[in-house]
This record gives C-alpha cells, sequence and structure tokens, in this order.
C-alpha cells in the first residue's frame, strides 16, 4: 500500500545495517512492462484457466493418492515418528529409573575416556627396581581384603554384605599403617565405622531384598568391574612416570612449625593452610549428618506413607 515509505524507514536502513554499505533502492508497486509482469500474468491465466478445466473426479483423486508417500505431510509424519520413538527408546534405556543402570553407564564412559587417555600417553614402563619390596603383613592384608571382597558379592545376607565391606575399610586402614600414614588410617577408621553403624540402621527400614540380576547380568558386571580396576591399576603405574614437583611439599615442610607453630604437616594443611576449605568439609559433613538423623527421627502418619 505504502512502498515508498516501508521502503525508506525500515527495508533501506536495514539492508545498510547488514551489508555494511550505503545502498539506494526504491520500491514501486508499478515497473512497468518488463518480464516479471508477463510471467505473473501468465502465471494468472494459466491457474485460471486450469481451474475451471481440470474438475476433479475419482479417478483423478485415486492416482494423486498413490504419490502421497512423497507428500510434504507425509514426510513430516515419519520424520516425526522415527525421532519420537528414538527419543523413547533412548529415555527407557538411559533413565529408567534403576540407580544400578545409571551406575553402570557412568562407569562404562569413564572407562572408554581413562583408556583412551591411556592410549594416548603412549606405552608403560614399570622400573621394577623402584618400588618398595612387599612385606608378608602386605599381602595378609590384602588376601584379607580379597576375601571380604569375595563374600559381599556372593552373600545373601545384607547384614553380612555390610561387616565384609567394612573388613575392606579396616584393611585399607591397615595398608595406610604399613605406609607410615597414622592420620589417614585414623580417619578411614573412623569413617568406616561410622558407615556401617548407618548401614545397619538403614537396613531395618528397607524392604526384603530382591534379586533381580541373572547370571547374565553378574557377569558383565564382573567384566565391568574387573575392566576398571585394571583401568585404574594402570592409571596409577602412569602417575609413576609423571615428574614430581617437589616445590610445594618442601614449602609446607619447611613452614608448618614457622608458620602455623605445628610438627604434624598433614594436619597443619588441613587446619592452617587449607583452613576454609576444611571448614566448609566439615560444614557439609554437619549438614549431612542432620539430614541423616532427621530421617531417623521422622515419623509418618498413616495417610502420609500412602
Amino acid at each position: 500500500m505504502f512502498p515508498n515509505f516501508i521502503g525508506d524507514l525500515i527495508a533501506q536502513p536495514t539492508v545498510n545495517s547488514i551489508m555494511s554499505v550505503k545502498s539506494d533502492f526504491q520500491l514501486k508497486i508499478w515497473h512497468g512492462f518488463n518480464t516479471i509482469l508477463l510471467l505473473s500474468a501468465i502465471t494468472i491465466v494459466l491457474g485460471t484457466v486450469i481451474y475451471f478445466i481440470n474438475k476433479p473426479n475419482e479417478h483423478k483423486l485415486k492416482w494423486i493418492e498413490q504419490l502421497n508417500f512423497i507428500a510434504p505431510i507425509t514426510i513430516f509424519q515419519k520424520c516425526y515418528r522415527t525421532i519420537y520413538n528414538f527419543s523413547t527408546s533412548y529415555s527407557h534405556y538411559f533413565h529408567n529409573g534403576y540407580l544400578r543402570s545409571y551406575l553402570l553407564k557412568i562407569i562404562i564412559f569413564a572407562e572408554v575416556l581413562l583408556a583412551y587417555q591411556l592410549y594416548l600417553g603412549g606405552p608403560l614402563h614399570i622400573n621394577w627396581e623402584l618400588l618398595s619390596a612387599v612385606s608378608v603383613y602386605e599381602v595378609v592384608t590384602i588376601l584379607i581384603v580379597f576375601g571380604a571382597v569375595a563374600l559381599t558379592l556372593s552373600t545373601s545376607s545384607r547384614l553380612t554384605a555390610v561387616v565384609s565391606t567394612s573388613v575392606i575399610g579396616y584393611g585399607i586402614c591397615l595398608l595406610f599403617v604399613f605406609y607410615s600414614a597414622p592420620d589417614l588410617a585414623m580417619t578411614q577408621f573412623t569413617i568406616d565405622t561410622l558407615t556401617v553403624v548407618l548401614f545397619v540402621l538403614v537396613l531395618f527400614k528397607l524392604p526384603p531384598f530382591l534379586n533381580l540380576a541373572n547370571k547374565r547380568v553378574l557377569i558383565r558386571d564382573a567384566v565391568v568391574a574387573i575392566i576398571f580396576g585394571i583401568i585404574l591399576a594402570l592409571v596409577a603405574i602412569r602417575v609413576l612416570h609423571v615428574p614430581t614437583n617437589i616445590a610445594i611439599s618442601d614449602f609446607y615442610g619447611k613452614n608448618a612449625y614457622l608458620l602455623a607453630k605445628g610438627r604434624n604437616v598433614v594436619n597443619v594443611l588441613l587446619v592452617d593452610f587449607r583452613g576454609f576449605d576444611t571448614m566448609f568439609e566439615v560444614v557439609v559433613l554437619s549438614i549431612a549428618a542432620l539430614g541423616v538423623y532427621s530421617l531417623l527421627k521422622l515419623r509418618l502418619k498413616s495417610s502420609e506413607k500412602e
């Protein structure tokens, strides 16, 4: 209706801002007799003639229906059904509501990433001369840990599984003691004991044990677990090849007593040099403890349980 108004105030400023070049053009309703006008007139005339000549009938409709497989609506519906079926299958597989399924997928994804990183790192070489000698105490402790792991996997009793799991934690505590880390051993011992107590308290509220795994699932989980353990062992070996920078450890070792007045370097790190970090960790553990205590003291009404 008003081409000059649209061209001067909207079209031309828009083109200039996009092209970054000042251009001058005019929008008109009438451009004279040209090819575009001729093609438009032919289109109108042919469309009018076809409308009056081409009368619809059943034969033509059936012939047209044969081409429905390439119709836009048919193509759109097929694409929609394909995407919907894929998204539904994807959701049912990855978001099926089972925690064990989520853990399995997370561990497999971690295995793939770690294995790829190990592959990029090149071959591994172990210098056996630099490794410390294995003592009888370590061998016995490892055998006890292996036995506890086997008992945890094979038992059908939850209480037995919790107790055997605690044996694994206490075995790790002994390894910390063997490698001159009594503070870590005490921390591990405290956390392991607290965890066992919480597990035993929770066991009284859980429903009966359900066996949802068959032999095939057990073999799959065992293979995934063994591969994950092997990858972590290879990662530990890879760490031995990384050059060690002892500047930071030397700083803490030299200044633990001078700046923080403490002889235990580990305690000084946790309390003084990393005091804020430790404080927030204590806050997180306190919040978790309050949550567990609240759940233990929770008493729901019969209507709320339903």
